[in-house]
């Protein structure tokens, strides 16, 4: 009775097992295959990432991230509900961080150019501790603007661009002295410093002018090379010197033996001329003789010098008229609140980005709640002694091209206008140009996007 019991159970469960039995779960890119919209979050995501836009909104696109993970988990099991309810979320949050990403990307304008500049010089590689902390700062600034604290992101600004601009300038240096410091190391490892420190000294000297001259402009690379090479050649000249002083002494020369050792070698300097070195005569004469075969490369060494005074004396002019334009845009971007426009200073030149216009949908009139706007831009071209000025229409993407561009050239007029009649600037100093919708600063896809992208720009440019 009991076998039969055991048997009755053991029916019973291998009638069960296929009921129990879970369907197979589908691969994460089975999941991506089958669900659409899946597979365009997916896609979309890829692509703000290759764009770099991750950085420029950290916390949005982390936690579009994470939805996506849950989405794809649930999907491995068929929980169609569910997905689609995560990737609604998930393409919410992704539209705030790409608005939020365009926004930083507008704010940190100079801090991303600095940060290129530092990436092509190679200071991302070189020092590599310097730039994370660098980065980890930008990531900061943009979960400040993903909170909506513009102010608290812009206080990052100076710190970010200095931080660049100096790992970019350490990088410049290494890449240019590093052969020059090895040699001069070299040199004084083999007793340089001894026998030959006259030169090693000048070595010294070339290899800070390289430096000095990455430090007062970095765009001279060329120039820093060509003293580090100088440098170079310096030392690994000390190095030879200290071995012929080295070998005089190991083979016991007399005095008389390194005279005549060294008309030998003026000798063989003079030999392609054909004619014999007067060496009875005294040695200034003999050396006199040489001196005017080589005056053509005297003469080269002066103009060098004479270019290395000059060049002294551009520098300042350069760096006295970078301080004047940098007081010129800080007293600019003070005067406009971070609703009304963005400043970026562009060389000696600035640029304002004006969101704040309210023209009436295909008008060019200006409105009188923008007055007040009109009356900084005045005050942001007085600063300047004599500008010219450029005022540019951009629009979105809505409507027809060549109505846009029609659009955009008459509200670019109209400022333009304005500036002369009541600004009371040269009419022959203002251009007016409209560009339409060629030129967007933010995507077209959105509504924020497409706000972003009517505006009005002002250049004003120093001359």
């Amino acid at each position: 009775m009991k076998k039969a019991h055991g048997f009755f159970l053991l029916v019973v469960l291998i009638a069960l097992i296929p009921g129990c039995t879970t369907a197979p779960m589908l691969s994460e890119q089975q999941v991506i295959t089958e669900y659409d919209r899946v597979a365009k979050l997916d896609l979309r995501l890829k692509e703000d990432y290759a764009n770099g836009l991750y950085d420029l909104a950290p916390s949005g696109f982390t936690a579009a991230d994470e939805k996506l993970k849950e989405a794809i988990s649930l999907g491995r099991t068929k929980r169609d509900d569910r997905v689609d309810a995560l990737v609604t979320q998930a393409l919410a949050i992704t539209d705030k961080a790409e608005t939020d990403a365009a926004t930083t990307k507008e704010l940190m304008r100079e801090v991303l150019s600095a940060r290129g500049l530092a990436i092509e010089a190679g200071a991302e590689t070189m020092y590599p501790t310097e730039f994370e902390a660098l980065d980890n700062k930008l990531r900061k600034a943009a979960m400040k603007v993903e909170e909506g604290d513009l102010e608290g992101a812009k206080k990052w600004r100076p710190e970010m661009i200095q931080g660049y601009a100096a790992v970019e300038l350490e990088a410049l240096k290494q890449d240019a002295t590093e052969q020059a410091h090895q040699d001069i190391a070299d040199a004084i490892e083999k007793e340089a410093d001894d026998f030959a420190p006259k030169t090693l000294k000048l070595a010294r000297e070339e290899l800070a002018l390289a430096v000095a001259v990455l430090e007062t402009n970095r765009t001279q690379r060329k120039k820093a090379r060509d003293h580090a090479l100088r440098s170079s050649h310096l030392a690994l000249q000390s190095v030879e010197i200290t071995d012929l002083i080295k070998d005089f002494e190991r083979r016991d020369f007399t005095m008389e033996e390194i005279i005549l050792w060294y008309q030998n070698q003026l000798s063989q300097i003079n030999e392609p001329s054909g004619e014999d070195l007067p060496l009875h005569l005294p040695n200034h004469e003999v050396v006199t003789t040489l001196r005017n075969k080589l005056s053509t490369y005297a003469e080269m060494q002066l103009s060098e010098l004479a270019t290395r005074m000059d060049l002294q004396s551009r520098l300042e002019q350069v760096e006295r008229a970078n301080r004047e334009a940098q007081s010129r845009y800080d007293r600019i971007q003070n005067l406009f609140g971070p609703s009304e426009a963005n400043v970026y200073r562009q060389g000696h030149n600035v640029l304002l980005e004006l969101h704040a216009f309210n023209f009436h949908s295909g008008q060019s009139e200006i409105q009188s709640e923008n007055f007040a706007l009109l009356d900084k831009i005045v005050t942001a071209i007085q600063i300047f002694p004599s500008p010219s000025v450029v005022v540019s229409g951009h629009t979105d993407s809505v409507g027809g091209t060549a109505v846009n561009q029609n659009l955009s050239q008459r509200r670019a007029e109209t400022v333009a206008s304005f500036l002369e009649k009541v600004g009371g600037f040269d009419k022959t100093r203002l251009t007016a140009i409209g560009y339409g919708e060629s030129r967007p600063v933010a995507s077209n896809e959105t509504a924020i996007g497409r706000n972003t992208n009517r505006r009005i720009e002002v250049l004003i440019i120093n001359e």
